[in-house]
Order: C-alpha cells, then sequence, then structure tokens
C-alpha cells in the first residue's frame, strides 16, 4: 500500500460516526470491514425507515452520525431519494452519500443539487470508499466546531 494514500495509517481512536443502508448484505459487509479498519464506528442496516430511526436516536441522544452512505434503489421501500428527505428532517447537517452502481455522466452534480453531499460507484474501492467517508468527516467537524 502506497504511504501517502488517505488510508495508509489507521487512526488510534474512533473518530466518526457512519451508517451505511444497503439492502445488500455482501455490501454491508465489505462496508463494515473496510471502515472499521480504519477506526470508523459503523452502524449497518437494509432500509430506508431504519435508517431514518437511526439518524432520529442518534440526533436525539447528542450522537449523531457524521456520514450516512445510502444505496438509491433498495426494492420494496422507500427510495433513496426519500430516505434523503426523511434523513435530512431530522438531521439538516447530515453529509448523505449517495451510493449506486447506475450513476451517469451528470450524477454528482444532479445529487448534490438536492442535497446529497457526494455520490459513490458501486462496487467502490477501499481506498476511495474511506477517503470519502474521511473527507466528509472531516469537513462536518470544521463546520460544526466552535471556539470556547
Amino acid at each position: 500500500m502506497n504511504p501517502s494514500s488517505p488510508i495508509s495509517a489507521p487512526l488510534n481512536a474512533r473518530h466518526g460516526r457512519v451508517l451505511v443502508v444497503d439492502d445488500e448484505p455482501h455490501i454491508l459487509a465489505v462496508a463494515r470491514t473496510s471502515l472499521e479498519s480504519q477506526n470508523f464506528d459503523v452502524t449497518l442496516c437494509e432500509s430506508g425507515d431504519e435508517a431514518i430511526e437511526h439518524v432520529r436516536s442518534g440526533h436525539l441522544q447528542g450522537n449523531r452520525f457524521g456520514v450516512v452512505i445510502l444505496d438509491l434503489t433498495m426494492p420494496g421501500g422507500k427510495s433513496g431519494f426519500e430516505v434523503l428527505e426523511g434523513i435530512l428532517a431530522v438531521d439538516q447537517e447530515a453529509a448523505v452519500i449517495a451510493c449506486s452502481g447506475y450513476f451517469q455522466a451528470d450524477a454528482r452534480d444532479l445529487c448534490q443539487a438536492i442535497g446529497f453531499a457526494d455520490i459513490l460507484n458501486k462496487p467502490y474501492a477501499l481506498e476511495h470508499l474511506c477517503a470519502t467517508v474521511r473527507r466528509h468527516l472531516t469537513r462536518d467537524r470544521s463546520a460544526n466546531s466552535v471556539s470556547a
């Protein structure tokens, strides 16, 4: 692994809560393994309703998720766009990253225009997943830091 890589040195302490929402168990397993190897605090769920409840619970307890990685196409439930709406209704500052294997060339601009912080193409590479999450957690921390 390249020493200058964004994931080359795992952090010493947990520094960010990440919620991964996907209906595919193998995607959840890969995401958990990848993110936990970099010391992220990872929660997994398989539906949009469950995701909204996790975000609500974390927000009410003062232990919010810094990043939510949200699959856009989960059959049998809310669309990723409906889930985004529900998450932002609870936590307007949530960095929600759209995840799909079906993005078109202009997807990033379109997703950001409706409230997503970023996009991840599936299948995602370990380095890209971790770098994207780290970038948004850093942005979240600096946006929310208040000097005493």
